[in-house]
């Protein structure tokens, strides 16, 4: 298992990660499947200081995590960015999510992030669990503001202070 900052090469298996939450609706508000294409620019916003990482096992990805700026990267956010993870679904509770969450925590006070949030949809109980376990609080619960096979569904945002070595 290792876990390594993305390459270009590595798009068309996130997309097909993402892509493999789409059915569930408990993991992303799009409803069909994305293309690799539609994700060249999103993949290029990803720098040193909003890293995205891929874990692998036996060669192949299992699983990935990013961080994106809060708030359209306005100034006065820049201390504050949001995790995205996603793992494939044979590779779902064993515990990589953890792995992830945690390597992307211990990065934070390097990347200058104080504030780490986590957004996930109300009635997501794993993220809900996982994030929680981290330390994660409710911040805020927008409810019903997605619609999915015809339910309404809320969106929660967690939050988790960390130090930070540099602002």
């Amino acid at each position: 298992m290792e876990i390594r900052p993305a390459i270009a090469p590595d798009l068309p298996a996130i997309v097909a990660i993402y892509n493999a939450s789409i059915p569930s609706r408990t993991a992303t508000a799009d409803t069909e499947p994305i293309t690799v294409e539609s994700r060249q620019e999103w993949f290029a916003k990803h720098n040193p200081s909003r890293p995205l990482w891929v874990l692998e096992v036996d060669g192949a990805i299992a699983a990935w995590i990013g961080l994106t700026s809060f708030y359209g990267g306005r100034p006065a956010y820049n201390a504050t960015a949001e995790v995205s993870l996603y793992i494939a679904p044979q590779h779902q509770r064993k515990g990589y999510g953890s792995l992830l969450v945690q390597r992307m925590i211990d990065h934070c006070p390097s990347l200058g992030i104080t504030t780490l949030l986590a957004m996930y949809f109300d009635h997501n109980t794993a993220s809900q669990r996982l994030f929680t376990s981290f330390g994660f609080e409710p911040m805020g619960h927008l409810a019903e503001i997605a619609v999915l096979e015809g339910t309404k569904r809320g969106l929660i945002i967690a939050g988790k202070r960390i130090g930070a070595t540099n602002l």
